[in-house]
Parts: structure tokens; sequence; C-alpha cells
């Protein structure tokens, strides 16, 4: 066969693929369709799309497939470099031999190199048992990679189908978990073994679907049950992240908004507030219009964590909902918030806190669940945190909690305190009854008495001018003010 009939074979596709046979991922099928609809049209460049698996040591034997099961490459996604790996449930279950954990580790390390983000679509059942140990060593190498990437390198997984064994690992080692289509799941055991274990039938939903994952485990980012969803979110959720730990974000004006606009409302907001109020609609009025994007929105509730702009600057959002219960933080909320802030302060995006809590949660099943802990590690990722930080501190700021979220003491560069705002060791009520109770207890009605002493210690130690004559607050703002105080804040602190 000379060169001419080679070519045209090759342009053709009906040149015999390389020794061993099979067939690869053809380009219809679903993973190549998932990148397809994630990157710019014609960008993606495979790496070693026709390597094969190597013959298993049992002598169990399997057709060897090019490209082994999984699509790697890189392209781009609005024009920026991403890296990707796309695990191909149709080839033996997405299972990990040696020459799938090879393309695999290898596209993580170029992204390193590269200093791009790394995205994996995982649809896999979990090593290829007839490789052994060799098929293990593969596996770890993934996980350990993708442990090396952390905090380098934006880490993004997207769960296309069923994930079960230690392949489910490896999204969770990712910055953000999206779960794609009604079918994708991780599990670290699969629904037939836990129902021969427990000897009840039980479907891979209950153990591990997205819902699980939303609201239990809090693994999932975002989810969607329409697959089509998923890429544009996906994209969009990339707009906020810089490429590397030593770059910028991207600066993106969404829409004209005004840097110095003012919300009235946010006054007669509060102004109410005693009746109740939803933080979100804070976020809403203080971030550049349409540029709030909510992450991990159905777990520990209590806690709004996700990324937004100020005149363009990308920004962390970390917000206290007292409308979910958020004014007494549990030991879920207080790990969402020491993640979220530690994924901030490692690619040096800067964090906004709206903080209004009155302390950590109080329960017996509470303390069961690590609450010290968590809070502990919550205080040290923000303790260490060296990004640009700003709370404002909208209503209560009490005790320990308030202080382990963002506070002056913990490191924030500027804290901003409305007029409604309460900060102070102690809520007036608990202090009045510890300071005070002789006097309470000698006057002849110890609850007016109890309610006079409250009121002053709120007006004479836990008042937003009384923290401000002390150092704690920076200024105290009127509600309105709010948005152009933190984009000035903003740039000036980031020199923009």
């Amino acid at each position: 066969m000379g060169s001419r009939e080679r070519m045209a074979g090759y342009l053709e596709g009906t040149n015999p693929p390389a020794a061993g046979g099979g067939h690869g991922a053809s380009p219809e099928s679903a993973c190549r369709k998932q990148l397809k609809a994630l990157l710019d049209q014609e960008s993606l460049v495979e790496l070693d799309s026709r390597v094969q698996s190597r013959p298993a040591p049992s002598g169990f034997y399997r057709e060897p497939v090019p490209g082994d099961g999984v699509v790697t490459g890189y392209g781009t996604i609005d024009g920026r470099l991403v890296y990707v790996a796309a695990q191909d449930s149709t080839v033996y279950g997405g299972s990990v031999g040696r020459t799938h954990a090879e393309k695999f580790t290898k596209a993580i390390r170029m992204a390193r190199s590269a200093g791009a983000p790394f995205i994996g679509l995982y649809a896999s059942g979990g090593a290829r048992i007839e490789e052994g140990t060799a098929a293990l060593d593969g596996l770890a190498a993934i996980l350990g990679e993708l442990e090396d990437a952390r905090g380098e390198i934006p880490l993004l997984a997207v769960v296309t189908g069923p994930c079960a064994g230690g392949m489910a690992m490896a999204p969770a080692l990712s910055d953000f978990v999206l779960f794609c289509g009604p079918s994708a799941g991780l599990y670290m055991n699969g629904p037939m073994v836990i129902a021969a274990t427990e000897g009840k039938e039980i479907t891979p939903e209950a153990i591990g679907g997205a819902a699980v994952h939303e609201s239990s485990t809090g693994l999932a980012s975002l989810s969607f049950p329409v697959p089509d969803e998923c890429w544009p979110a996906l994209r969009r959720l990339l707009e906020y992240l810089p490429d590397n730990s030593e770059q910028p974000a991207h600066e993106i004006q969404v829409g004209a908004d005004d840097p110095n606009r003012t919300d009235a409302d946010l006054d007669r907001l509060a102004a109410g507030m005693d009746d109740g109020y939803a933080m979100r609609t804070v976020i809403e009025s203080v971030v550049d219009r349409g540029s709030f994007l909510e992450i991990r929105p159905s777990y520990a509730e209590g806690l709004v964590t996700g990324f937004a702009r100020f005149d363009g600057i990308a920004a962390g959002i970390l917000a206290n909902e007292p409308a979910a219960g958020g004014r007494r933080m549990t030991a879920a909320m207080a790990d969402k918030a020491g993640s979220f802030a530690a994924f901030c302060d490692a690619f040096d995006l800067p964090l906004v806190t709206l903080v209004d809590l009155e302390g950590f949660a109080i329960s017996v099943e509470q303390e069961k669940s690590s609450l010290v802990g968590r809070a502990a590690s919550m205080m040290a990722a923000f303790a260490r945190s060296g990004n640009v930080r700003v709370s404002v501190l909208v209503g209560k700021a009490v005790g320990s909690g308030a202080l382990a979220m963002n506070s002056k003491a913990a490191g924030a560069d500027l804290v901003y305190a409305w007029p409604t705002a309460e900060i102070s060791a102690a809520s007036p009520d608990m202090a009045a009854h510890i300071l005070y109770r002789k006097e309470i207890a000698a006057s002849p009605d110890p609850a007016a008495a109890r309610s006079e002493w409250a009121e002053r210690y709120a007006r004479e130690i836990a008042s937003p001018a009384a923290a401000a004559a002390s150092g704690h607050v920076d200024e105290i703002i009127s509600p309105s003010a709010t948005r152009p105080r933190i984009v000035s804040a903003l740039m000036s602190l980031t020199g923009r």
C-alpha cells in the first residue's frame, strides 16, 4: 500500500487499527458527544486515541479497544485552554485498567504543566479486576495525581453515569462536582453489594444519586437531571475561576451595572429585619446584576456559598441565610464554609461574607457531628487565608460563631456593619442573665429588669458603635450603600 492509498484510507476511516483489533469510541459515542457539547467547536485535540490495554496476567482475555475506554486531550472553552478526560461507559463499563489510568494521569499532568483547568467526565465501574493489583496501581495514580493538582489548577468533575468503587473518589477529590443526567451517581459500594449485605433491595439513586449528594453528603456542587443543562452551567462556573493559582480570575462585565448603584430597598429590609428576611435578596442587590452563581444550594442550606462579580471582579460569596435557620452554625455549615474559604484562598479569589449569626447550633446531635472539629477547621481556613476578604455584618455577629466567620480577628481586611448589627461575645439577653443576675433577682419585677439590663448591654457593649470604637468594625454603613462600599473595597485591596 502506497502513501496515496494510506492517506485515502485514513481520511475515509478504513485503515486497519493498531495491532489487536477492536474499535475505539466512535465519533458518535456518548462521551464524545459530551465533550462536543462542552468544548468550543472543533477545538478538541485527542491524546493517545489508539493506545490499547495490555494482556492481563490472569489470562482472562478482553478484546483490546483503541483508547481503552477514555477520551483524553485538550481543547478550549470560550477560548480558554482546558484539559479533559471523559470515560466511555460502553467500553467495559468504563473500568480502569493500566492503560486507561496512564491516559488519565497524563492529561492531569499536562494540565498542571500548562497551568490550565482539568475537567473529568466520570462514568466507571471501578478497577478492571482481571488486571489485579496493576489496575489498583493505576487507580491510585489517578487519585494521587488529582491530589497533587489540588490548589494548583481548578479541578472540575462531571458525573455522567454510575461511578462506583475507588474511581468514585476521583470526583470527590475535585473542587467542584456536577451531576449530569438521571443516571449520574457516586457510591463506594454498588447497590447489589449493599443489597446483599443488608438483605434488602436498594436502588442506585437511594445510595448515591444526585439527590443524596445534593442534600446529605454535599458532594454535588450543582445537579442537572437534563444533561443539556449541565454544559452551559459548567462553562459559566469556569468564568469565575482563574486558569491556575498563579493567575488572576478573568474579569467579565456582566451587562451595564453602575458600581456606585445604591438600593433603598435594603434600608427598608434592614428596618424590618426583626420580621424576617432572605439573605439571598441582599446578595442579589449588592452583586453585579445577574452574576450570582450559587454552589451547593441544597446542602447546609443555612449557609449560602457561590460566586459573583463586583464591577466585573470575580469573588466568592459566603453568607448566613436566616430564612433557612442560618443564624446557628451547624457542623455541615461549618464544613461548607471552611472548604469554600480554602478554595478561594488557594486561587486568590476575593471573598465577601455577609454575616447574621448568633453562634453555633445547640444540640446533642450537633455535638456528636464533630461540631467542635469542623468549627476549628473553619476558623483555621479563615485564619490562614491570604486572599482579599471583606465582611459585612448585616445582623447578629455573636460569640465564637461570628469570630470564626471571617471576623477582623480571623484576618478580614475590612469589616463593615449595618446599623442593625449586634456584635458581642454573647447575646444581650444571655449576657444580662450572667452579668446582672443578682440585680435581676433582687428586682421586684425580674422579667422587666432582665429586659432592661439586656437593652443596656445591647446599647453599650453589643452595638456597632462600640465595635467600631474598639476597632473590630472599620465603618458603620447605610444598608443602601453596601454595594458601592464592597466594590470600592475590592478595587482598593486588589489594586484594580
